[in-house]
């Protein structure tokens, strides 16, 4: 019995001295100053949209109080809304810490493809789907669609999507480009051949079809035997030689 009690003594002095131990830490961390800022972020070496000298120009821009002012006046939240403006930033999150270090982190959009629609400024659009500007600083190496494009497709995005993603397709084709008749063509990077896919309509078996062919046929023929390959019409391959 006095074992028992001795026990639960025990825990409720360490229960105790954990109040008093965060209540000092609380204490302390009110008078700590921001010193230092740290910016980190997402995937620089594959995309470089926003540098850590772009994400601190934002937060100067911004006129909030950071170096030099007590930790518990700064609004972490606020600071991460004025970084999720911008339209390259997915998502901010903002933290602090007793040595009066203020910590960002940003995590990039990953854009999917760029659309150079006829006529009109071009844009990217990520992998969500959310339309990014063109930058004046950094130009990624990822699909380009160009033409007359639709400024807002589903389908266009799902068959960007796949391109992109397949082992075959992200490596081989490096521009879509949709003709006035609103037709798309696939430009390789490999062969002497364009690729007339028709509309969006079954697109899945176009490219099936087209993969077997390079598997197939061109391996065996060569790259450069056609100089157009028509998909147009499903569960049709039409190939003319140069």
């Amino acid at each position: 019995m006095i074992r028992k009690v001795l026990k639960i003594v025990s825990w409720i002095g360490i229960a105790a001295w954990f109040v008093v131990i965060l209540g000092f830490v609380s204490s302390e961390s009110k008078q700590v100053l921001c010193n230092r800022l740290d910016v980190k972020l997402s995937d620089t070496l594959v995309h470089r949209f926003i540098t850590s000298s772009d994400v601190r120009k934002i937060l100067e821009q911004a006129d909030v109080d950071l170096q030099g002012y007590p930790l518990e006046e700064i609004d972490t939240r606020k600071l991460e809304r004025i970084l999720e403006e911008n339209a390259y930033v997915k998502n901010a999150e903002v933290s602090t810490d007793i040595s009066g270090r203020l910590e960002v982190y940003v995590e990039q959009r990953v854009p999917l493809v760029r659309i150079l629609p006829e006529g009109k400024r071009g844009f990217y659009l990520d992998t969500e789907g959310n339309v990014l500007p063109l930058s004046d600083t950094y130009t990624p190496l990822i699909l380009l669609v160009s033409g007359k494009v639709a400024d807002s497709d589903p389908e266009l995005r799902k068959f960007c999507t796949h391109l992109s993603e397949h082992p075959l397709w992200k490596e081989q084709v490096v521009q879509v480009y949709v003709n006035k008749e609103g037709e798309f063509e696939l430009i390789p990077r490999v062969g002497a051949h364009h690729i007339l896919l028709g509309n969006l309509d079954e697109w899945e078996i176009k490219l099936r079809n087209l993969e077997l062919l390079y598997k197939q046929g061109l391996s065996a023929n060569g790259w450069n035997t056609y100089g157009t390959i028509n998909l147009k019409y499903t569960n049709q391959v039409i190939c003319t030689k140069r």
